[in-house]
């Protein structure tokens, strides 16, 4: 499979469409008067985990892009995209983001 390299532009507006999409669940979740006090706590702290790690992945994509290492940016890239592959129905997902792995499991499947 060739090597997938974004650009920093790919990288900084992914991260941005996955951290509006987190925080767009977090709000839901906060208005939804099923969840009990515990649920709500680790549903939170789940939330802030993610979004440290998105961002924790973006920042380190951007550097290594910047210092090519073609290798290292197509896994960190290859685990952003996974993320974003969980929006994938969302209106503004773009194609560029898809995930060449979960995309052959698709085609595979037929899907």
């Amino acid at each position: 499979m060739a090597i997938t390299v974004p650009t920093a532009d790919d990288v900084q507006a992914l991260h941005a469409f996955i951290y509006e999409r987190a925080d767009e669940e977090h709000a839901a979740a906060m208005d939804d008067p099923t969840m009990d006090g515990a649920a709500m706590e680790r549903f939170s702290r789940v939330s802030n985990s993610n979004k440290y790690a998105i961002t924790a992945t973006a920042e380190l994509l951007v550097g290594l892009l910047s210092r090519g290492d073609d290798e290292q940016v197509a896994r960190a890239w290859h685990c952003l995209t996974g993320a974003g592959e969980q929006w994938r129905d969302h209106p503004d997902y773009l194609a560029r983001w898809e995930n060449a792995q979960l995309a052959q499991i698709r085609q595979q499947l037929g899907g």
